[in-house]
């Protein structure tokens, strides 16, 4: 009796093992499906955005194009009717010292100057901003390489000393 009690017990346990191991299967397919829907789904969405980058891009140009020809017309109808009213106002009063025309055109062009000036560090500052971006997306992307790799070692070494404690017992 005992001997077939150790053959019944036998028969359970492998059966059980059989069970823990289809379960164990099952469970890593599904968190394998999982993790590829996941990637599937992320790379998806940077596509979907990849997409519509040229016409992001192309209506951020469009749009610079507009607002600088939108300034060249408003600085071209000032301008002529400034024209206007000084050719008017020199009609009117025939006698204006030239040197304070003179000192208008010399304070115009250092004002157009230092907006120039301001305008290039301006641009200058947003291109070193961008090119900063650009490398801390590379350091980050470096950071979480070095992470995973990390995570790796760390798990593989809990599995070599969970297999080791379970091969002792």
């Amino acid at each position: 009796m005992s001997h077939s009690s150790d053959l019944g017990n036998s028969k359970n346990s492998e059966k059980m093992e059989k069970n823990s191991n289809t379960y164990i299967n099952l469970t890593e397919q599904t968190m394998a499906k999982t993790l590829d829907a996941i990637k599937e789904n992320m790379i998806k969405s940077i596509d979907e955005y990849v997409k519509i980058q040229p016409r992001f891009l192309q209506s951020m140009s469009d749009f610079q194009l507009d607002a600088i020809q939108a300034a060249k017309d408003t600085i071209n109808k000032t301008i002529s009717h400034q024209k206007r009213f000084i050719r008017e106002f020199v009609n009117v009063s025939q006698s204006q010292p030239n040197e304070t025309y003179q000192q208008l055109f010399k304070k115009s062009s250092e004002n157009i100057d230092n907006f120039v000036n301001a305008f290039n560090a301006g641009n200058n500052y947003n291109f070193d901003t961008i090119d900063n971006t650009r490398e801390n997306l590379k350091i980050y992307t470096k950071a979480i390489d070095a992470y995973n790799d990390y995570s790796t070692n760390t798990f593989n070494a809990w599995i070599s000393f969970a297999k080791s404690f379970s091969n002792n017992s």
